[in-house]
Formats: C-alpha cells, structure tokens, sequence
C-alpha cells in the first residue's frame, strides 16, 4: 500500500474544502505579490490573509521587518494597482509587521544608492512630461529624496 499524499486527504474532506480554497487564493496572490516586489524586499513579505466583505477583498500582508513595512506600504497602491491589472480582484492592501516569522529571510537593507545628476534631470524631465498618476507621485517622491541629500 502506498502512503496518501496529505493533499488528497485534505481535498477528500468536505467540510474542509472552503479553507482549502481560501489557502489557494492566498497562495496564488503571495506568488504574484513575490513577482512584483523587488527581490530584497519580497523576502521580508508574506500574504497572510484576504478578508472578503460585500464589495471589498483587502490582502494582508506580514512584513519581517518596520522597515520593510514602511517600504512595503509606499508601494500598496502601486501593488493593489498591479494586482487589479491581473484581474486578481483584491481592492486594498494592507501590511503588518511580524518580526521574527520563521518562513521569511532576514535581509539587511542598503542605502539607496546616489543617482548622478544626469539621471537626475532625466528623471525631472520625465517627471513634468508624466499626466496625474500614482507613478507620477512615486517618481515625485524619488526625486525628492534624491534632491535632499
């Protein structure tokens, strides 16, 4: 006798089967999140949960770090934007931290490194000729980091 994979098992159980559902739609929505993230910071990113209510499906995510938390939010709207695009039918995003999670690496953060000032005024040009947009905001607050130091 072969053993059961746990899988079909699991499958088998009737009463199960809407949490079984549910694990699979948080699976396939992390595997997108992963994708879109930048590599670094995808691995201090889990998708936890997805509360459904009439109207609204909110992703929750855990975050390693403060850090990756404060970053992971500056990137929400661009993400749920990203995710609609998918037709994975999420309308907001939202993001805990969870240090210490077992499953997710620890990765140490560098400092953004310093764009010359060629890039700069590219970046300002690119900038003005851009309509209102999220990616607009985003570059505007790039920008203006850079233009602090």
């Amino acid at each position: 006798m072969q053993p059961t994979k746990v899988g079909s098992l699991l499958a088998s159980d009737t009463g199960l089967q809407p949490v079984i559902a549910k694990a699979r739609q948080i699976n396939a929505l992390s595997k997108l999140v992963f994708d879109f993230l930048p590599p670094g910071l995808a691995r201090l990113v889990r998708a936890i949960n997805l509360h459904e209510r009439p109207g609204d499906r909110q992703l929750v995510l855990s975050a390693a770090s403060p850090a990756a938390a404060a970053k992971l939010k500056l990137l929400a709207e661009a993400l749920r934007q990203h995710l609609s695009e998918l037709r994975a039918e999420v309308n907001s995003v939202s993001v805990r931290v969870q240090p210490g999670a077992e499953t997710v690496a620890q990765v140490t953060f560098r400092a953004a490194p310093r764009l010359t000032p060629a890039v700069l005024k590219d970046l300002q040009a690119l900038h003005a000729r851009l309509p209102e947009s999220a990616a607009r905001r985003a570059l505007k607050t790039l920008l203006d980091h850079h233009l602090k130091r």
